[in-house]
């Protein structure tokens, strides 16, 4: 264990609530792995390296595994249209492939920004229920030309992968990776099974925990209805790293980022995330559903890797990622020194900005300072005219650009091991 770890994630977290879970792994090898704070607040039993936590979207990894995996046999090809394995699926005249699935880029309605849906998730559904309530919306655009997260994408996978199989996605998971990784505590959540060490989910709602919302796990499916813990995540990153499932080309294949139709290119390859931190390239997704956020990520080149999974959605997981990485790396901590600028040079900033895929922000001025609000709401801190920083996290960065008559026309946030967000000023 590594004293230096437990400072960083105590700094993070209510030791005395709900917690999370940390394995980290330098040069291919296991350094730390330890639970902190509690799994069960009614019975004060403590998080702990073998506690299963669900995954989120986390399991989409899995899922695009798994896909590989049926191509590696011959079973289908990315480019096959959905409809070769999905007859009945309407496509409304495009042609929406596999590919188009696994890097989210199909036009598909996610299935998770429809209220009539929100209202159904504690009713149990099959796969093909959920199906219904988006198949017959029209596409959001054309496939392949824009990237939009989407879960619809991840539920149709899971169905294809049965399809193909005649196996339920639960048991194709289990057989062909679970099983012969020894991944022995990972499994699909259901609320109704009993899973030993399972961490109770929770909210934090002012001062006070509650247990988190009810959410039947028919509804995340492939999507996000898989759970694990620290321990096995290791495991399945040293298969990963060993090619135990898929060969180095495949995962390459995996790790590219996603080019769009006009050229652009997205930080999605298939299934996982694919950024950098500091200059070293990351391979990662996090994850979150009611009770859970989770982290993880993958330094592929350096052999490295941090794992975060907790059991309140309130744990900036991708903070203690980052802080972690940054000592594994021997990185200094980041540091920011605020400029004072006038008014009117702030006003610069002021304005409603808008961005693809429903991405907002609105920057106000509070007398001598800049606020935003909107997909993050917090205060800037200029590091020059065009660059702010977000005064709760000084990695999170702000670029304004495209001055014209006085005022700034376009920004760009970079969240890092996250992605970079890009929006124009909102005019009218």
């Amino acid at each position: 264990m590594l004293s230096e770890i437990d400072q960083i994630v105590h700094k993070e977290i209510d030791l005395q609530g709900p917690g999370v879970a940390i394995a980290v792994v330098k040069d291919g090898k296991l350094i730390h792995s330890a639970g902190y704070g509690f799994a069960n607040l009614e019975w004060s039993c403590p998080i702990e390296p073998d506690t299963v936590f669900r995954l989120a979207s986390v399991t989409k990894q899995f899922t695009a595994v798994a896909i590989m995996l049926l191509e590696k046999q011959g079973k289908l090809r990315l480019d096959d249209s959905i409809t070769t394995y999905l007859p009945d699926y309407p496509t409304h005249s495009q042609t929406i492939t596999i590919t188009h699935l696994l890097n989210h880029t199909s036009g598909i309605k996610s299935y998770t920004a429809l209220d009539d849906l929100y209202q159904e998730n504690k009713k149990d559904m099959l796969p093909g229920d959920v199906v219904a309530y988006f198949k017959d919306l029209p596409l959001e655009f054309e496939p392949g030309t824009r990237y939009t997260y989407n879960n619809s994408g991840y539920h149709l996978l899971g169905l294809i992968i049965e399809k193909i199989t005649g196996m339920g996605y639960e048991q194709f998971i289990q057989q062909h990776i679970f099983q012969p990784l020894e991944m022995n505590r990972s499994y699909y959540m259901h609320n109704e099974t009993i899973i030993p060490h399972r961490a109770s989910g929770y909210e934090r709602v002012g001062e006070i925990y509650r247990h988190a919302e009810y959410l039947s796990m028919s509804i995340p499916y492939a999507a996000g209805a898989l759970g694990s813990t620290v321990e096995d995540l290791v495991r399945w990153d040293a298969a990963l790293r060993e090619e135990r499932l898929l060969d180095t080309a495949t995962l390459e294949r995996m790790y590219t980022p996603t080019r769009l139709a006009d050229g652009r290119l997205e930080e999605y390859g298939l299934g996982f995330r694919v950024t950098e931190y500091a200059g070293h390239r990351l391979i990662g997704h996090g994850g979150g559903i009611p009770g859970f956020h989770t982290f993880i990520a993958r330094f592929v080149d350096d052999q490295a890797m941090v794992v975060a999974l907790a059991n309140v959605p309130e744990t900036n997981v991708e903070r203690i990622t980052r802080k972690i990485a940054r000592h594994i790396f021997e990185l200094p901590p980041v540091e920011r020194t605020p400029v004072t600028l006038s008014e009117v040079t702030l006003d610069k900033a002021v304005g409603a900005y808008v961005g693809e895929n429903g991405f907002s922000l609105e920057v106000r001025r509070d007398g001598k300072r800049l606020t935003i609000q909107g997909f993050i709401a917090d205060g800037l801190l200029p590091m020059s005219e065009q660059t702010y920083y977000i005064s709760q996290d000084n990695e999170f960065e702000l670029h304004f650009s495209e001055e014209q008559e006085g005022v700034f026309n376009a920004l760009t946030l970079h969240i890092p091991i996250y992605r970079t967000f890009i929006a124009i000023r909102k005019q009218g």
